[in-house]
């Protein structure tokens, strides 16, 4: 597939090549006579730029499977830090941090 003026190529059956140009936006040029291999080139190119095109489906899912889950659950931490901090603080800081991601990435 392309723009402009690139071809795209499909083989066919009894070793045959289909060529059809990718869509041009500056075709036809105005006041040009009417050329219906070149309307159907343009058609053909628009109709696979069209069939290329991910569906709802896959754009939702892709959207879920890339955005952050949801924090709400995750609550805040109830413990305070000694200065110096000990094992089991920071033990227990390493915990939630975990806990936050583990969230944010849907696990």
């Amino acid at each position: 597939m392309g723009v402009g003026n690139w071809q795209i190529e499909f083989a066919l059956p009894n070793s045959q090549l289909l060529i059809l140009m990718a869509f041009d936006p500056t075709k036809p040029a105005n006041g040009s006579p009417i050329s219906s291999a070149e309307l159907r080139d343009q058609f053909a190119g628009l109709k696979t730029l069209l069939d290329t095109k991910p569906d709802l489906a896959t754009v939702d899912s892709r959207i879920a499977s890339n955005t952050a889950g949801s924090l709400a659950a995750v609550a805040y931490p109830s413990f305070t830090i000694s200065d110096p901090p000990t094992q089991a603080e920071v033990q227990a800081l390493l915990d939630k941090l975990v806990e936050i991601l583990d969230a944010a990435n849907h696990a």
